[in-house]
């Protein structure tokens, strides 16, 4: 059991320091270091003490006052005293800050911009001389200057603590306040009072730049010009590690811890300086080495690992904890092309020749341009580095290709042969090698153990970059700008049997600027319109199933697996990785390549795979090393801050920033002033692809899409109270929590609630005043009505009076018309009875007539008179029964009776014209007698012939005939 424990804990002394060795990020170049100067900042040229608030926004002492930087722009906290500021801290809600016989801080007022409170309030304390450090202490903030510490606990609780002369320095190592004073040394801090150190006494004169802790028993004192020392709080002795010296010599002014794994240096001669706590070199960052300044004045470490360092002239950020650092600028090796590490050495091939540097020094962040050596005879563009299955080194080179010996090159091929792109071993051969050049492909041969130029291929004559072999010994070959060859050869390929060109590839959106890579076996064509593979049994190409990565995404111009089964990608713009899981799916990597976006070599893309944690990139200007950083938490939450709403017609700025931003005040504005712009920032600061989604509740019905537009502008909104909310999201996928900020656009004077008073107001006053004179109109209408009425009753008692005058006049044209008719009725009634008695009486004097000529005919005594007196008679029966004058007598009738006769015939159509003359006699009330007289026949003859006519008219016994026809 005690062997088998022993085992074990001799396996974790072997793996433990490789497992810390393996999760070391190691930095072969120079992280990204983003420069800020003077005239971006618009500032003074010297920065001191920086520090970050809660918010992620960073302040900086600057000689012209306090600097905030927000993610995307500088700006100058407003001033207040006309000297150099020299010290500041972001501590809860306020921003302190220390300066020349003063100290104070900057809190936020309604509009949540910042006015500053002074706090050099009595004669001490006002004449303190230069305020170098704000340091936060338990339940207080220390403000350490050249006469002293002011102890702050509040603004009615401050306690000054004088110096023994002067205190340049001030420290919070492992909880206690170590200070230091030119002629008494090292101090320390208690109850109140400073007491020089056991041995503190030893510093006076020399200046103390920094005290960092290395454990809770030791800390480390870093003097400004005797170097390094460690004090076990008992004695103090050298720092002995590879960093001393020349942290010793760069006179170190200020440091800082970095995760308690790293101790930082600011110096005045070398700019930053960066161990391990055991003392081993992990940066140098100068002005050869990417600043612009080697003095650096303050010191200071934000939320995403970044150093910021405040210079002499200007203020920096490195990108400390970034997988990306750069080998290029300073080492001024060209453009990075190829890279090849061989037999202990790195080769770089760039645009200027090749250089090649030992793994040693290529590995030690001291490195310098000298240590990269250009091999003679080189000098130009290199494309590409290849080491063969026996372990020689070959070069592509624009002039043909070398072999490298060393620090040699030998070159291969003759003079004529120009451009060496790539080289491919033929399937299952050894002894030959095809080279890809920029006319056709070289054949390369062994001889006695070395590589000789063989010939050019004949057949093919185009550049061939790309070049992979398909499973059935075919080469695919791109081109550029002609598109897809497809190689076949000979049985022993040393030539071209035939070729295939796919200028216009079936299945493809275009198939130029096509690239060929090999990935698990399979030939793949990649461009910016996505990846394709050859399906043999069709002769065409299809989509492959790797473009599901890159949905919505910019496709890969080239990719490229490597030894662990990953495959890397490269776009126009960027680089990334698609990470092979257990399952054999891919997940897609791009965050950590941020830093390398922009900088490619676009159509010469290159990436060398050292091991599963590194590998090297190339980039305008060299090389960009990727180092896996498991500490790197790409994920970190940030926040979004509103770094200005304004109105149009107003100067007035308000503020608004994360986290737990209280918005002391909601403004608000005339409808006359509803146009604003609101300006908004992140403080991400490794990466500039920041987007941003804005929603104005109240407005829009959803989130904006994300845009790198950092401000935003609406005008002519209605009254109302709204609400403007942004987010962002960063590179890395990570979303900001949203904030918001409310606003109130009044309504115009004709809309708010007095004008609606008044207009209540008003409507009241218009209802009474119409009501009083509708009243009084109505009592003038019914006056007016009523003289109307009596004028109406008065012309309608005229016009009345008026018809009944006119009517009795009419009554009495009526009467007399009545009269006259009367009249005329008699006079035809009279002169009808006449008539009728005319004719009566000329009947009967007829008749006698008649009998007399009869008795006259009766005498025989006269010859002839018998005739003559017949004759008579015949006319006088004649005269007696005319029938005008019947119709004489009809009219005469008609004309008193009015159309008697029609009626009876209408009624009685069956009646004859004797029964109708009948009914015209009873109808003028003549008797028997009368009528046998007109009607020539006997009264006995009449009564039978009214009996005839009862019958035809229907009559009963006791109906009256002559009424009953005088109804008619």
């Amino acid at each position: 059991m005690k062997s088998y424990r022993f085992k074990i804990l001799l396996l974790f002394c072997l793996v433990y320091p490789a497992i810390i060795l393996a999760t070391e990020v190691v930095f072969l170049g120079i992280p990204e270091i983003e420069y800020f100067n003077r005239r971006q900042y618009k500032g003074g040229t010297q920065n001191w003490q920086i520090s970050q608030a809660e918010s992620g926004i960073i302040y900086a002492a600057n000689n012209d006052g306090i600097l905030e930087y927000d993610g995307t722009t500088w700006r100058l906290l407003t001033r207040v005293v006309d000297v150099i500021v020299r010290s500041v801290l972001a501590h809860e809600d306020k921003i302190y800050m220390g300066a020349y016989n003063e100290f104070g801080y900057y809190f936020k007022n309604n509009r949540n911009e910042f006015e500053y409170k002074s706090l050099s309030v009595n004669d001490e304390i006002s004449a303190l001389g230069d305020v170098w450090n704000i340091i936060p202490y338990n339940n207080m903030l220390i403000f350490q200057a050249d006469k002293g510490l002011v102890l702050y606990r509040d603004d009615q609780d401050m306690q000054f603590v004088p110096a023994r002369s002067r205190i340049s320095n001030a420290f919070l190592v492992n909880g206690i306040i170590m200070v230091y004073d030119e002629e008494a040394g090292l101090m320390e801090l208690r109850n109140n009072n400073l007491f020089v150190v056991s041995g503190g006494e030893q510093f006076a004169g020399i200046g103390i730049g920094t005290i960092l802790p290395l454990s809770d028993r030791e800390v480390l004192i870093g003097t400004i010009s005797e170097g390094l020392f460690v004090w076990d709080y008992q004695q103090f002795k050298p720092w002995e590690t590879p960093a001393a010296e020349i942290i010793a010599n760069a006179n170190v002014f200020c440091g800082t811890n970095y995760d308690s794994e790293f101790l930082i240096f600011g110096t005045i001669q070398s700019g930053v300086i960066v161990t391990d706590i055991n003392g081993n070199v992990q940066l140098i960052a100068n002005k050869d080495r990417g600043l612009q300044n080697n003095t650096v004045l303050g010191l200071d470490i934000d939320f995403e690992g970044n150093i910021w360092a405040g210079l002499d002239n200007g203020i920096a950020r490195i990108n400390y904890n970034s997988t990306i650092s750069f080998i290029h600028g300073y080492y001024d090796i060209g453009t990075g092309y190829t890279m090849e590490k061989f037999q202990n050495n790195i080769y770089l091939g760039t645009n200027q020749a090749l250089y090649h540097i030992s793994n040693e020094d290529f590995r030690n962040p001291e490195k310098n341009r000298d240590d990269f050596t250009r091999i003679p005879g080189t000098s130009g563009q290199v494309w590409s580095l290849f080491v063969d299955k026996e372990g020689r080194l070959l070069c592509g080179h624009n002039n043909g290709v070398f072999e490298i010996y060393g620090s040699n090159a030998q070159p291969i091929t003759p003079a004529s042969v120009m451009g060496a792109w790539i080289f491919r071993y033929p399937p299952n051969r050894d002894d030959i090698l095809l080279v890809g050049s920029y006319s056709g492909i070289l054949i390369l041969r062994k001889d006695r153990n070395n590589w000789v130029f063989d010939k050019r291929l004949n057949g093919f004559s185009e550049s061939a970059r790309y070049m992979e072999w398909d499973s059935d010994g075919s080469l695919w070959v791109t081109h550029g700008y002609l598109g897809i060859f497809r190689l076949y050869f000979n049985d022993d390929y040393t030539e071209v049997d035939r070729v295939e060109e796919y200028s216009e590839a079936r299945g493809m959106v275009d198939n130029a600027a096509l690239n060929v890579s090999l990935i698990n076996g399979e030939p793949l064509f990649s461009s910016i319109h996505g990846i394709y593979g050859y399906d043999n049994s069709s002769a065409s190409f299809y989509r492959h199933y790797l473009n599901r990565y890159f949905i919505n995404e910019e496709y890969p111009v080239v990719i490229q697996q490597d030894q662990y089964n990953n495959i890397w990608f490269f776009t126009t713009e960027g680089v990334g990785v698609l990470r092979r899981l257990e399952d054999g799916s891919y997940t897609r990597v791009v965050g950590p390549f941020y830093p390398v976006h922009g900088r490619l070599v676009n159509g010469f893309e290159f990436l060398k795979i050292l091991d599963e944690r590194n590998a090297i990139i190339g980039v305008e200007d060299g090389f960009a090393h990727y180092s896996v950083n498991e500490r790197k938490n790409f994920m970190k939450p940030f926040h979004v801050h509103i770094r200005g709403f304004r109105n149009h017609d107003e100067s007035v700025t308000y503020y608004l920033a994360q986290p737990n931003g209280e918005q002391k005040q909601v403004p608000e504005w005339p409808y006359s002033k509803n146009s604003f712009e609101v300006t908004y920032s992140a403080t991400t600061f490794e990466n500039s692809n920041v987007r941003y989604s804005t929603y104005i509740e109240g407005i829009d019905s959803d989130w904006s899409a994300w845009t790198s537009q950092k401000q935003r502008q609406f005008t002519n909104i209605r009254e109302g109270k709204y609400t403007f909310w942004v987010k962002a999201v960063n590179i890395h996928g990570v979303e900001s929590d949203p904030i918001g900020f409310i606003f109130i656009v009044n309504p115009p004077w004709i809309r708010t609630t007095t004008a609606k008073v008044l207009y209540v107001f008003v409507v009241i006053l218009l209802l009474l005043g119409s009501w009083i004179l509708m009243n009084r109109l109505m009592e003038r209408s019914k006056m007016l009505e009523k003289r109307r009425q009596q004028e109406k009753f008065r012309i309608r008692e005229e016009q009345l009076r008026n018809a009944a005058l006119d009517l009795e006049n009419e009554k009495e044209m009526i009467r007399l018309r009545n009269e006259k008719l009367r009249n005329e009725m008699m006079f035809k009634e009279k002169e009808l009875a006449n008539s009728t008695m005319n004719i009566i009486h000329k009947n009967e004097f007829l008749l006698k007539v008649k009998e007399e000529l009869a008795r006259v005919s009766k005498q025989r005594d006269f010859t002839g008179m018998d005739r003559k007196v017949k004759d008579i008679i015949r006319k006088i029966d004649k005269d007696i029964d005319n029938d005008s004058h019947w119709e004489v007598f009809e009219l005469h009738l008609e004309q008193v009776h009015e159309d008697f006769l029609k009626r009876l015939h209408e009624k009685f159509p069956d009646l004859s014209s004797k029964e109708k003359k009948l009914s015209a006699y009873l109808r003028m009330d003549m008797t028997s007698k009368e009528i046998s007289s007109l009607l020539n026949i006997s009264v006995r003859a009449v009564e039978n012939n009214r009996y005839k006519l009862r019958k035809k008219l229907g009559l009963e016994g006791g109906d009256n005939l002559i009424d009953f026809i005088m109804n008619i």
